[in-house]
């Protein structure tokens, strides 16, 4: 019985095993630098000076010529697109030659066809402004927060913090770029600067162990609403062409204006005595309503009263129909 069990799932547990060894591929590091790429590694557009050269075929060690994104991943499948390689020794990941079509890649010679296969991606990053932990589920974006508020910022590149190192080494870096509502810019927030932040994960917050901390609103500056944006720092390629981030916006409130807020509430409660006074008066001009209140009263009862003897009126009829069929149903008995 589990003989043929494994028998006949052999092939489904093949294929686990070797999706899990495809992945595990896919995320090993490269090394021993940062340009030095390994099959199965990630490389991103307006990266320079990649080393190709372990994606030759190690026997006839011909140079990489191109790089080709196949139909279905299969290079025995069309070529849907072919990047050139002048120099497999400094290579250039140029947006304007992958043009939007990132994903896998094969390097290619002409004698050795098909070798290793990379990844191109695009180097992206996500920010979002939160509140400090241990609430960091709470987005501020948009909203309007009080002075005495602690915020964080949460810091995304899926890619770039899961691919782009070397020996454990994570070389990019951003800078969080803060406008504020007088139109100046700066990397200085409440006193804490943020221009080098490390991308050294897929997804952090300035507020984990080692980043600069939680931001007190008290200190960011006046009343008004400021704009955040992660802009890329390292490598020069991805500052120079990498895009920013979307920017994100709150607006930090008016401390007087909160204290002030009671000062409309203590006005209502004079408004509301006319309003009592009103009430009190349709309540005497309601007496004729309570001499009405008989009237459909009287009404109600008549109503019930008629409709009795309605219904029972055909009562004694089903009784008579049901008597005569007992008497024929006897009288037949008897004969």
């Amino acid at each position: 019985m589990r003989p043929e069990w494994i028998r006949r799932r052999g092939l489904a547990i093949l294929l686990a095993f070797c999706l899990l060894a495809l992945c595990a591929g896919e995320a090993g590091a490269r090394g021993p630098a940062i340009n030095d790429i390994q099959p199965y590694d990630t490389i991103f557009v307006y990266e320079e000076g990649l080393d190709l050269t372990q994606l030759r075929n190690a026997t006839t060690n011909n140079p990489i010529t191109a790089l080709q994104k196949y139909q279905r991943d299969d290079p025995a499948q069309g070529v849907m697109k072919s990047i050139p390689v002048a120099d497999d020794t400094d290579f250039e990941v140029q947006d304007f030659l992958v043009n939007g079509e990132f994903g896998t890649y094969h390097a290619y010679n002409p004698q050795d066809g098909a070798t290793a296969l990379i990844f191109i991606r695009e180097p992206q990053i996500f920010l979002d402004v939160v509140l400090a932990n241990p609430n960091h589920n709470e987005l501020l974006t948009g909203l309007t927060v009080s002075p005495n508020t602690r915020i964080a910022f949460r810091i995304a590149s899926p890619d770039v913090g899961a691919f782009y190192q070397a020996g454990g080494v994570y070389p990019a870096t951003v800078d969080l770029v803060l406008t504020t509502p007088g139109g100046a810019e700066t990397t200085l927030i409440s006193g804490v600067s943020f221009a080098g932040l490390n991308v050294s994960s897929t997804r952090f917050y300035t507020d984990d162990p080692g980043r600069p901390g939680a931001i007190p609103l008290s200190g960011i500056g006046g009343p008004g609403t400021y704009t955040v944006r992660a802009v890329w720092r390292t490598p020069a390629a991805f500052d120079a062409y990498a895009p920013d981030s979307e920017s994100v916006t709150f607006t930090v409130g008016n401390r007087v204006g909160v204290d002030t807020t009671p000062t409309p509430t203590a006005t209502v409660t004079p408004t509301q005595t006319p309003t009592t006074a009103p009430t009190t008066s349709p309540t005497t001009a309601a007496t004729p309503t309570v001499t009405a209140t008989p009237v459909p009263t009287t009404t109600a009862t008549t109503v019930p009263i008629t409709s009795p003897p309605t219904t029972a009126a055909p009562l004694p009829v089903a009784a008579v129909i049901t008597a005569l069929g007992c008497a024929v149903i006897l009288a037949g008995r008897r004969r």
